[in-house]
This record gives C-alpha cells, sequence and structure tokens, in this order.
C-alpha cells in the first residue's frame, strides 16, 4: 500500500487513501505490480502458493512457497525474478526434504532458511554462489514432522536462536510446548564469518 506525503510503518497499512498493489509474475520472468486484486491472486495460486519467509537485501527481496518448494528472488530495481527448487539444496550435508518455511539473513552472504516437517528439521543456509549447508538438524524422534520456527541473530552475529515449535517437550503438564535453542561457534566468529566453516550436522 502506497501512500503519498506519509511516512512508512505499520499505520500506513491502515491509513485511508492508499493504493494496495498486488505481485503479478509474467511468463518472461518479470513482474508487475497491480491494483487487479483477481490477477494478484490468480498468479500467487499459479506461481507461488503458500508463501512464507520474506527477506530484504540490497534490492532483492527473497521469499518461499511450502507448496512449489521453491525460492524466489526478485530483483525490484529491474523488475525481474528467479526461481529455484528447494529440493535443490538436498545434495549438501544434510537432510532438507521437506517444505520451506521462514527466511533470515544475518550481516553476511548466507541466506538461511528453516524446514517444516519430515524427520530432520532444522536451519540451513545458501551462499552467494549457490552453495549450500546444513547448520542444524533434529535426529531425536520427538522432532519428527516439526517445524523451525523463530529464526534469529544476535546483534554482533555471533549467536543464532531458533525454535522447534511442537518438540514433544512437557513443561507445567502441557504437552507440545516448543523449545527455544541458542547456537554459537567455539571460535567466537560471527555466524557469517570469513573462516565459517558450516559443512557440519
Amino acid at each position: 500500500m502506497t501512500i503519498p506525503g506519509t511516512a512508512a510503518g505499520w499505520d500506513a497499512l491502515h491509513a485511508e487513501g492508499g493504493t494496495t498493489e498486488f505481485l503479478v509474475f509474467l511468463e518472461d520472468n518479470s513482474f508487475v505490480w497491480s491494483c487487479d486484486e483477481w490477477l494478484g491472486r490468480y498468479s500467487q495460486e499459479k506461481y507461488f502458493p503458500n508463501v512464507e519467509g520474506i527477506v530484504f537485501r540490497e534490492g532483492l527481496l527473497y521469499f518461499v512457497s511450502k507448496r512449489t518448494s521453491k525460492l524466489y528472488v526478485l530483483d525490484l530495481d529491474n523488475g525481474t525474478y528467479t526461481a529455484s527448487s528447494t529440493k535443490d539444496y538436498s545434495l549438501y550435508s544434510g537432510e532438507f526434504k521437506n517444505r520451506p518455511d521462514q527466511l533470515a539473513t544475518n550481516d553476511g552472504e548466507f541466506l538461511y532458511f528453516t524446514e517444516e516437517g519430515g524427520q530432520t528439521p532444522g536451519v540451513y543456509a545458501i551462499d552467494a554462489e549457490g552453495q549450500s549447508y546444513a547448520i542444524f538438524e533434529a535426529y531425536d524422534s520427538k522432532y519428527f514432522n516439526d517445524e523451525t520456527t523463530g529464526l534469529a541473530f544476535s546483534p554482533d552475529g555471533t549467536k543464532m536462536y531458533a525454535c522447534f515449535q511442537d518438540c514433544g517437550c512437557e513443561v507445567s503438564g502441557d504437552i507440545d510446548c516448543g523449545c527455544l535453542f541458542v547456537f554459537w561457534r567455539t571460535d567466537g566468529r560471527s555466524f557469517d564469518g570469513a573462516t565459517l566453516g558450516l559443512k557440519f550436522h
């Protein structure tokens, strides 16, 4: 929604006088923003149903589709997009075989994403060259078909936080309470540090 003469922010989504525009993919890997809601919903259903996770960085907008298992990258300056299968990233030192979910970035070159479902939900990353990495994966049966969520980094990038939505734990009698984990590198560097060694699980 764009409202001339107003500042961006949460209120901008609810102010009167704005224009709501919808993302429309074209056949030549370009896109436009349209005020036609039907066209926007048609494009969404055809190309990127069940969108999850969104990250903006250096003129590029990233998001994933759970249903198509694709990562989309929109070049907002040029009006073009690329799409790649997240299943292409199952060849690295991990077992990412299910639906992509949340996206996150730190200050470096890695795009991190979480997984919903399967027997080894976890956090994964791809770098600028398209190389894929498993950051961590859960192998205990209590995590089967769980969802990794809440991915975030500390301000200095040395700690990574992630949750399992329904990890089968029990606190005060509540089942499926969820679990929050914190990870750090033993060398004290940022998760996007120059000597980052991510090929482990």
